[in-house]
């Protein structure tokens, strides 16, 4: 199994924002990891391409070490293992993980499958971005909401 980890500070404030990419395209976390980047915000993160590996090292994390849950977690649909909406379901019924954000971005315009990831329990679906600048606003607009604007349950890792 692979785990690829991108563990970078881009700004020096002291809180670390986490968001944890599970997603089977090798380009995927390159183009988050820029984005992040040029965005300038403060965000760590971690990348998961194997959605197997990624549910169980979550819920194990969940059980032992709340601390190095993330806070946010952006989530492709179409993946071999576990497809997108499985792994919605696995981590909602996680009693230590059903507290996450997840945001599922897909290439999927199909509002079938959108409702389909909303009724499983996605907090929303973002239409991949095509373009850095795209790329970067969006990411800039997802710390701004989730880091910024939502108030944060006090659950321990957030």
């Amino acid at each position: 199994m692979y785990f690829v980890k991108f563990e970078q500070q881009f700004m020096s404030t002291a809180i670390k924002n986490k968001i944890t990419l599970i997603d089977d395209s090798p380009s995927e976390p390159i183009l988050l990891a820029s984005a992040i980047q040029k965005s300038e915000r403060n965000i760590v993160l971690e990348s998961f391409d194997d959605s197997i590996y990624a549910v169980e090292e979550l819920a194990r994390r969940g059980k032992e070490d709340e601390e190095s849950l993330p806070n946010l977690i952006l989530l492709d649909l179409n993946m071999p293992g576990y497809n997108g909406i499985e792994v919605l379901g696995k981590l909602r019924k996680d009693e230590n993980l059903c507290f996450i954000p997840i945001i599922v971005m897909t290439s999927s315009g199909l509002d079938a499958d959108m409702r389909e990831a909303v009724k499983e329990g996605a907090n929303c679906v973002i239409v991949k971005p095509t373009g850095h600048k795209r790329y970067v606003e969006v990411v800039q607009i997802i710390y701004d909401f989730w880091f910024n604007t939502v108030k944060r349950l006090d659950i321990g890792f957030f």
